[in-house]
């Protein structure tokens, strides 16, 4: 049975959240001393991997609201890290790091959050990293790799996984792949036959213990963003992740629903491109991320930062909703699908999580989730009729409302 605690909190005040984390580390059955203790040894290297994903908002967004509906709030992250560094006992490292979006300005994030200041808060190393190789600094060149500016990326270098035959794009004509830059023909030597590549950053993929920290949300592409599509944040070479094959049904692609909308887009300032559940690409990509993850064996913690969460037009262009909640779990299917199910949204239907959920991937099934919400374990949690927070979705999203 895998556990999945929902605790609630209605502020960021960080004595709050280590509140809120400590009764749902109980309520997974670890210990009021030392909870992670079981999780996390004297000496491990530690990785917590926020949703960094922008510094800012993007002036596309038709609103702007707080900053915090999109990106996970530092109290998370340093309420977490406390109880890190308390099992860690003065031996090990900790390590704090994403790949954000391209475009994301690192230096403005880091002022923005303040997560610096954990640097000198413990009695053992933590290290922030920008783990990208290459950033855009202008946001008009969005998608050309010959005018992104290269930077160190991660000190450690990266490790190369081949999914091979087990990855989802297997037996897809990867002609059509698209992945960040227009320059397509890495994209489509990094997903052909049996070569199925992706280059994790190694501080996060020789971690003893990974730990997820994202941002409720959903998502215009996939439906819900979570641990599993926070995976992207993973991946060093970002021409790697296949995120929807060039047109239309009629010429076998799926950036567009149909060919009118494929040549109205191509004109529009504002693209929303592969932004529809017919996507039969991008959710290949995301399991094939956690595929990736699960070759090595490593400790998984996941919390999920759904105090001030974001609904609608995400990843980028959310409205915040107040859902006052953070997710608690050792698995991260198991954590997205309550989490999911939590937002109104059906995990059936996102089809990542179907996925999964149809193979009992790791022992993750419906039946085999136990949630406990303050304390008390929920029963048919997957299964009532209630929408519980009932997020908002863009309208082509709305069929995976629970019903």
């Amino acid at each position: 049975m895998k556990k999945v605690a929902i605790e609630h909190a209605d502020n960021y005040r960080l004595d709050v959240i280590k509140a809120a984390l400590q009764r749902g580390f109980e309520a997974l059955g670890y210990p009021a001393k030392n909870p992670l203790g079981g999780v996390i040894h004297p000496g491990d290297r530690v990785f917590m991997k926020p949703n960094w994903v922008a510094s800012r908002w993007r002036e596309s967004c038709p609103h702007k609201d707080t900053l915090y509906c999109v990106i996970t709030h530092p109290h998370i992250i340093e309420g977490v890290a406390d109880y890190v560094a308390e099992a860690l006992q003065g031996q090990g490292e900790i390590i704090i790091g994403d790949n954000p979006s391209i475009d994301a300005d690192f230096a403005e994030l880091m002022e923005f959050t303040g997560i610096e200041r954990l640097k000198e808060k413990y009695d053992i190393p933590v290290t922030i990293l920008d783990l990208r190789p290459l950033v855009c600094d202008n946001l008009k060149n969005y998608g050309k790799k010959y005018l992104m500016v290269p930077q160190d990326g991660d000190p450690m270098g990266t490790v190369e996984v081949n999914l091979g035959k087990d990855s989802l794009l297997y037996g897809i004509d990867p002609t059509r792949f698209r992945g960040v830059f227009d320059e397509r023909d890495e994209t489509v030597a990094s997903h052909t036959g049996e070569r199925q590549l992706y280059t994790y950053a190694r501080s996060l993929y020789d971690a003893d213990v990974y730990i997820s920290i994202p941002k409720l949300k959903t998502h215009q592409k996939v439906g819900a963003t979570l641990n599993l599509k926070g995976l992207v944040g993973t991946i060093s070479n970002k021409n790697q992740l296949v995120h929807w094959q060039v047109g239309y049904p009629e010429i076998h692609g799926d950036e567009y629903p149909s060919r009118e909308a494929y040549e109205a887009g191509m004109k529009a300032r504002v693209k929303h491109r592969g932004a529809w559940p017919g996507n039969d690409t991008i959710w290949r990509m995301v399991g094939d991320l956690y595929k990736g993850m699960k070759k090595k064996e490593r400790k998984y913690l996941s919390v999920i930062d759904g105090i001030i969460a974001g609904e609608g037009q995400g990843p980028f262009c959310p409205t915040s909703k107040n859902a006052n909640t953070i997710f608690i779990g050792e698995d991260l299917v198991a954590t997205d699908c309550a989490a999911v199910r939590y937002m109104g949204l059906d995990p059936e239907k996102i089809r990542y999580l179907q996925y999964f959920l149809e193979r009992n991937y790791d022992g993750v099934s419906l039946g085999e989730i136990a949630v406990i919400e303050n304390g008390q374990t929920v029963e048919n949690f997957f299964r009532q009729s209630a929408n519980y927070a009932d997020f908002l979705v863009v309208d082509q999203w709305e069929e995976i409302k629970y019903r």
